[in-house]
């Protein structure tokens, strides 16, 4: 894959963050970002005076550990799948004799190791309960992926953008997620890890970071069409792609692709008739016709509500504001979006899986984007509209108002 008479170009060059100093480029990505999880605390703990007594008996889902009415902050930021990372990070996959609810405690294994075994390191070494472990490390995961995040679309973009990015994630309506115990954090700073490689073409580093992602989160298969469709890009603007580069390339991108199907290989073969296994697999093995369920659920409204609710998805990253992103953020959003709407079904879950399709809300901001003073003031009205958001889905999906509610984060 070469043009004789191109310039031998390497990588896309990284001007952006080398014009700002060490204080911008750290500094700022924080600010927002502890200025987001200032909003989501207030939120969390206010929902935990609102939610209602859970244990084993009353609620539908698996318990852990039994919580009181008017749970702390602690306790609310394990409900849901934090009660199976819980279960895990305090004592391993397998269920101890006598456990309470064997067979609910047994889809632990349908959860990747990486997050739930990070937080027993930290509970090991400090002495600290699973929650306040989860939270402090995920808090830390997730500022350290803002910065990385920020000074990849610098690359590209102007600050703007940049501040904009890493301001609709870090606001993002499941945004709270980032603070409570679930492995978005982790898979977020893992993601932008391997992008920010991939972008450097350090194909090796980001091979690193895909083995650790596919152990805590199945969401590697795009990053094949990221590495693929990165040296197309460059390829087309002129640049040379060595052959070396593309042996690289091709490598790394059987690498993702497999990492979508590792944690389940791992669960099948330790656990071959556990029911964690088939669940474990639904993320590679399922498929799910939006359209189909939408007509069946809604009729004509629905068809028609959902085909334009995913094509604004799948054409939102390539916008003229959203292409600023750089190419691996783009094609990950992209590629990252086409997988969710083929492996999952209509579900309030999938406002957590795009969670780490960041930059996906870029483009409500692109009217504003060549103005000055006003841009600023919009991204700061938008992010205030997304704080309303939020309170809406803490207080509908992570909150647990009555024993019969069917569904959470």
């Amino acid at each position: 894959m070469s043009r004789p008479a191109a310039p031998d170009v390497a990588a896309p060059a990284a001007p952006g963050p080398a014009a700002e100093s060490r204080t911008w480029r750290w500094g700022v990505p924080l600010a927002v970002f502890v200025a987001s999880r200032l909003v989501d605390t207030m939120l969390l703990v206010a929902a935990g005076g609102r939610q209602i007594q859970l244990t084993g008996a009353n609620f539908p889902f698996y318990m852990f550990r039994a919580f009181p009415s008017h749970p702390g902050y602690l306790d609310l930021i394990t409900t849901w799948d934090g009660q199976y990372y819980d279960a895990i990070a305090t004592e391993g996959y397998a269920a101890p004799a006598g456990a309470l609810n064997p067979q609910g405690r047994s889809l632990a294994w349908a959860f990747p190791p990486g997050f739930p075994m990070a937080t027993r390191a930290l509970m090991t070494v400090t002495h600290w309960s699973f929650p306040l472990a989860a939270t402090v490390l995920n808090v830390a995961l997730a500022g350290v992926a803002v910065v990385v995040l920020y000074d990849l679309v610098r690359r590209t973009a102007d600050r703007f953008v940049a501040v904009a990015v890493v301001a609709t994630t870090s606001f993002f309506v499941s945004a709270p997620l980032l603070q409570t115990a679930y492995s978005e954090s982790a898979a977020f700073l893992l993601l932008v890890l391997a992008l920010r490689a991939i972008s450097d073409r350090r194909w090796g580093r980001a091979a690193v970071w895909v083995v650790a992602l596919m152990f805590t989160r199945i969401v590697t298969p795009p990053l094949a069409a990221v590495a693929v469709g990165c040296l197309l890009w460059q390829w087309r603007r002129g640049g040379v792609v060595p052959k070396a580069e593309v042996l690289r390339a091709a490598l790394f991108s059987a690498l993702a692709l497999f990492g979508g199907f590792a944690w389940p290989l791992v669960v099948s073969r330790l656990q071959p008739d556990n029911p964690g296994a088939s669940r474990a697999s639904a993320a590679v093995a399922h498929s799910v016709s939006w359209l189909g369920q939408a007509y069946t659920n809604a009729g004509i409204v629905g068809l028609v509500l959902v085909t334009l609710g995913a094509g604004i998805l799948l054409l939102a990253p390539w916008t003229s504001i959203g292409r600023a992103m750089g190419p691996e953020l783009v094609i990950w959003t992209f590629g990252y979006c086409v997988m969710l709407l083929l492996v999952t079904p209509i579900q309030p879950g999938m406002l957590r899986y795009l969670l780490l399709a960041p930059g996906l809300l870029l483009p409500c901001l692109a009217p504003v984007r060549r103005l000055q003073r006003a841009r600023w003031v919009a991204l700061a009205g938008f992010v205030a509209l997304l704080s309303v958001v939020q309170w809406w889905y803490v207080d509908s999906l992570i909150r647990v108002g009555s024993t019969s509610q069917g569904f959470g984060p």
